[in-house]
């Protein structure tokens, strides 16, 4: 398998999490509030702190993603309960690179988090939700046909189909939130930790 196009110099190039925030122009309230309010459990923050080797937290994503919204707060959280990691991000149209490796792994959705250890060799790579979450968006979906058609109608500009769903995915948005409250970010977590705490 080709190696990630990352080492020290290009990792130094991505973006802090307050830089990332900063930059938001979508969802950046919501952002906020979550990193605000998610925190981990104790028993999960005294598993990660025997995380002391370095370990990077790449993140792939862009602000609009709503995956990104709900998981990179949980990933922020699990970074600074483990000692040895430091976080990263690099936003999608802006590093075409890393993009074309992941495209050519089949990867094409988003948030990607992607763990690199102290020479930037591959741990684990974990992409856009908890598988148990993929189940409650299909339910949503099937109660909202109206975006199934507004993807699919060959009339719409790109522009006017992203202006039509937007007003439906800020509304699941506070309906994801719920969700993860509801046990999808202990997913989340438990899936980082297999990723991170392999024996």
């Amino acid at each position: 398998m080709e190696k990630l196009p990352m080492q020290a110099a290009s990792w130094q190039a991505g973006l802090t999490l307050a830089e990332f925030v900063e930059g938001m122009n979508t969802h950046q309230a919501a952002m906020q509030r979550r990193l605000r309010e998610v925190m981990l459990a104790e028993a999960d923050r005294a598993d990660l702190a025997r995380l002391v080797s370095p370990i990077h937290a790449l993140v792939m994503t862009e602000d609009w993603c709503g995956d990104g919204v709900m998981n990179l707060p949980i990933l922020a959280r699990l970074a600074e309960a483990a000692p040895g990691m430091d976080l990263r991000i690099f936003i999608r149209p802006q590093a075409p690179a890393l993009n074309d490796y992941y495209v050519a792994r089949g990867i094409t959705h988003i948030p990607v988090f992607t763990f690199l250890n102290a020479d930037f060799n591959e741990i684990g790579t974990w992409v856009e939700r908890p598988q148990a979450a993929h189940a409650r968006v299909q339910e949503w979906l099937a109660a909202h046909p109206e975006v199934e058609a507004i993807r699919n109608d060959p009339a719409l500009t790109d522009e006017t189909r992203r202006a039509r769903l937007r007003p439906l995915f800020d509304g699941v948005l506070v309906e994801m939130e719920s969700w993860y409250a509801d046990g999808l970010q202990a997913a989340t977590v438990a899936e980082l930790k297999a990723l991170l705490l392999r024996e």
